[in-house]
């Protein structure tokens, strides 16, 4: 049973018609904490999977139920997918909600309360989510056959069917599932993928026409390296990271996704501290290509550029702060539930840098971290420091 704002009512699919769905756990290090999060897929009488509208989201069959629970603020990943809609790019959208889970008859009670959860799109291509080409399996000669893919850098001991290229990886196929991949589209993605890389760390990786930039989607990395910049997540570009590859495109970073270990809640890599760059601690095969970039001159100054328009809407810290008042005004009650059913306020869990006695302490150290971290990076842009 999902109950959301105003926390009172309870989800279906139109008044009088409960929702039927199957949910199993889902997660890579979270996956052993003891609130966990959950793959949601909707289907109708028969069990078959159907597209519906969620809380007034897009109607879509795959969503995610994910479980704040390291991150007591239960907002950093809700906060940075809106930031990257607001910088012009698709972000799961999402929705809190309060979580009841019965395994038996009878009625709902808070014994059966699980907590505030996160409803969240699942990363998947579609008109209303990664709006890129459908591909099929007979496209095996140009121009089909160059979009869209969808792959994430993971884990190396994920599951799923993966390829490494020359300098990094590995990278898993979201989009299309394997089973629906046949070997000239596997080659071609990652030959993509390698003729990019040769060009980036080749002689003439700044030409603009046989280059870095024939192959990657600037400004979108650009975007996608400050948004990871601004929130130091220590998960950006190594983990659940994600890449697309639309038709006649190039690659292009995105969507945002897992910012829990984000704005200052890690303990490690200098998380935690507003000072400092995130991507010197990139390692080779994880997705470090700024190394690289940051030797050419214009993408410096493209970047730099990026910043200062950013913060002038965006990236204003009033701006973020606003938002993130407005998360916790909505979870005002919610979170005293939640914290009832887990009373891990004032404890430390896995990589929390900062402890807060409270809920407010919470919240209030992020919104003191980010204009921390803001004001770090202003002066780094001005100065002309590393980018």
């Amino acid at each position: 049973y999902l109950f959301y704002r105003p926390f009172r009512k309870r989800l279906s699919v139109r008044e009088g018609r409960q929702l039927l769905a199957a949910i199993r756990t889902r997660g890579h290090s979270t996956r052993d904490l003891p609130k966990r999060s959950y793959t949601l897929h909707t289907m109708d009488s028969s069990t078959n999977q159907t597209k519906v509208s969620l809380l007034g989201l897009p109607a879509e069959e795959d969503w995610v139920l994910y479980a704040p629970f390291e991150d007591k603020t239960m907002m950093r990943d809700v906060l940075a997918y809106e930031l990257a809609r607001q910088m012009g790019h698709y972000a799961p959208r999402t929705r809190y909600v309060e979580l009841f889970i019965k395994r038996s008859g009878g009625s709902v009670s808070m014994r059966d309360y699980h907590g505030v959860y996160v409803l969240v799109e699942r990363i998947k291509r579609g008109k209303n989510r990664v709006n890129i080409e459908k591909r099929e399996s007979e496209d095996v000669a140009e121009p089909k056959i160059s979009g869209g893919y969808i792959v994430k850098r993971d884990h190396n001991e994920g599951s799923g069917t993966r390829f490494s290229t020359r300098h990094g990886g590995p990278y898993f196929f979201v989009y299309p599932r394997p089973k629906n991949l046949n070997n000239e589209q596997k080659r071609y993605i990652r030959n993509y993928f390698n003729k990019f890389e040769e060009a980036l760390y080749g002689e003439d990786f700044a030409d603009a026409k046989s280059g870095y930039a024939a192959y990657l989607d600037v400004d979108g990395f650009i975007d996608s390296h400050w948004l990871i910049e601004l929130s130091k997540n220590v998960d950006g570009f190594r983990y659940s990271a994600y890449i697309t590859k639309d038709r006649g495109e190039k690659l292009k970073p995105g969507p945002a996704w897992d910012w829990n270990r984000a704005f200052g809640n890690a303990n490690y890599y200098g998380g935690s501290q507003t000072k400092g760059w995130y991507w010197g601690v990139l390692r080779p095969n994880e997705i470090s290509w700024h190394h690289r970039l940051r030797e050419d001159p214009a993408y410096v100054r493209r970047s730099a550029a990026r910043w200062v328009e950013l913060r002038k809407t965006v990236f204003d810290p009033k701006k973020i702060s606003k938002l993130v008042d407005g998360y916790a005004a909505e979870l005002e009650q919610a979170q005293k539930r939640n914290y009832e059913r887990w009373p891990i306020l004032g404890q430390h869990v896995s990589s929390n840098a900062y402890v807060g006695d409270s809920y407010k302490d919470e919240v209030q150290w992020l919104k003191k971290w980010i204009e921390g971290r803001i004001a770090w990076i202003d002066k780094q842009v001005v100065d002309g420091g590393r980018l």
